[in-house]
């Protein structure tokens, strides 16, 4: 019970930290209805975007990409996300990150909300479902994996 409640002060202190739109889903600055999104992404991306879906474990084709430089960006708007040094290697099957893109004008690029006793990550420009952020695993020295 302490451990979860560690998570969710971070989580909460993460979410706060952010622009407004990090717990909201109603002040991003790309609003499109849902057809629309469902019209202009594959049913793939448009079920795990904007439905809140998983894609199986090590399909994604960023699963074993590791660029030198550059960024990772929302599949939904293109938004930039994560930067490439902020990828690393795991044994989950998705894509991971520990860093999140800061900009002057927008703040965090990556934000976080209460999902299914989870946190999940969305992207601050469109809210297009990301993920899960964890905590406590180890794995970098943010002791994050997104």
């Amino acid at each position: 019970a302490r451990a979860r409640a560690s998570r969710t002060a971070r989580a909460r202190a993460m979410a706060s930290s952010r622009s407004p739109s990090a717990s909201t889903t109603s002040s991003f600055k790309v609003d499109k209805p849902e057809a629309q999104w469902a019209k202009e992404l594959d049913p793939s991306r448009y079920r795990i975007l904007r439905q809140q879906g998983t894609e199986p474990p090590h399909s994604s084709e960023f699963n074993n990409m590791y660029p030198s430089q550059g960024y990772f960006k929302c599949a939904g708007c293109g938004h930039p996300l994560y930067t490439a040094g902020s990828k690393f290697k795991s044994s989950c099957g998705w894509p991971c990150f520990d860093q999140v893109v800061y900009s002057e004008e927008g703040g965090c690029h990556v934000g976080v909300r209460p999902h299914r006793g989870q946190f999940e990550i969305i992207c601050n420009n469109c809210g297009g479902h990301l993920g899960h952020v964890f905590y406590g695993e180890k794995c970098t020295a943010n002791n994050e994996r997104h």
